[in-house]
């Protein structure tokens, strides 16, 4: 099996900002974001879509590159996919954390997915030269495989947002730029539905703090509020100690990125921003905001976000 590799895995829920700071960490030395990498197998490998650099996945020379040292004997990717769809179920969580299925169809298949995916990372930190790969695959499922695998020398940084920004932005209607092939939108859901999938991922997410597993809470608000600070604190913690030279946001060589799947945000070429998106105080009623406290109010006690309705 290939040696394990340096990953700090972000998890948590869609939409809390896990594109934006891939992309600053992008200016890190040593430190390499793929993106959402539990996704390439299926949506890079398989459908082709867009790497962050502008090119369809097969078509990128860095994934040329990467995929034809990881698998330099070839690779079966349907049944790594069909591996990968059976580990990152929901009813897997038990079989996962307390290895009921290290044996049997399913242990293969862990075995499968996990050489594979060892396999991967460390073809990227080859091809990088990188300490670090950060994975902002946030599904908790792949971080519990992750850490129950040991294919990796894993960290964990539970990324959060306040959940009734996340159950905003997963009601408005957004292209997705990386299906080049067609026009298609960006999955929709109602405000429950994001509101308890923001309380279950962060949950689950949260099983990954054992104690032997170094382990950070991020909040995207903090970011935003002091993106130099907290991506030299972010990038201390990916490489286990203080970069070596001075980080900020916005400098060091940006150049193009190559990361899998993700906010559409990775596509929009060398112009990095970073503003409080506080559209959901004015779009959500009073109510909405209520409806989605009153759903989740223990992770944004636990998170520090106020459960009164918030406007301005």
């Amino acid at each position: 099996m290939t040696a394990k590799a340096p990953v700090l895995f972000v998890g948590g829920y869609g939409r809390s900002g896990s594109t934006l700071i891939d992309l600053a960490l992008a200016s890190v030395p040593g430190v390499v974001p793929v993106g959402e990498f539990r996704h390439l197998f299926g949506r890079a490998l398989g459908d082709n879509e867009l790497c962050s650099c502008g090119r369809p996945f097969r078509k990128c020379p860095f994934w040329a590159d990467v995929i034809a040292r990881a698998f330099p004997s070839g690779l079966d990717r349907g049944e790594v996919h069909e591996a990968m769809r059976a580990i990152n179920r929901v009813v897997s969580v038990p079989r996962i954390r307390y290895g009921f299925g290290a044996r049997g169809h399913f242990g293969r298949q862990m075995r499968t997915y996990g050489d594979a995916l060892a396999a991967a990372y460390q073809a990227v930190l080859d091809v990088t030269g990188g300490q670090v790969i950060v994975d902002s695959s946030k599904y908790p499922l792949h971080g519990l495989f992750l850490r129950a695998s040991e294919v990796v020398d894993l960290s964990v940084m539970l990324l959060v947002r306040d959940a009734r920004a996340v159950a905003y932005s997963w009601t408005r209607q957004r292209i997705r730029p990386e299906v080049h092939w067609e026009e298609q939108n960006m999955p929709q859901h109602s405000l429950l539905r994001s509101s308890a999938a923001w309380s279950a991922s962060n949950f689950l997410t949260g099983l990954l703090d054992d104690g032997s597993t170094p382990y950070r809470v991020q909040r995207y608000e903090d970011f935003v509020a002091d993106p130099d600070g907290q991506l030299e604190e972010i990038a201390a913690f990916a490489l286990g100690g203080r970069p070596k030279t001075p980080v900020a946001f916005g400098t060091g060589p940006r150049g193009p990125t190559h990361t899998v799947a993700g906010n559409p945000l990775r596509l929009a070429g060398d112009r990095l921003e970073v503003k409080a998106d506080v559209a959901w105080k004015t779009e959500l009623s009073a109510w909405q905001q209520a409806m989605i406290a009153v759903t989740s109010p223990i992770g944004m006690r636990r998170f520090g976000y106020p459960l009164a309705p918030q406007r301005g």
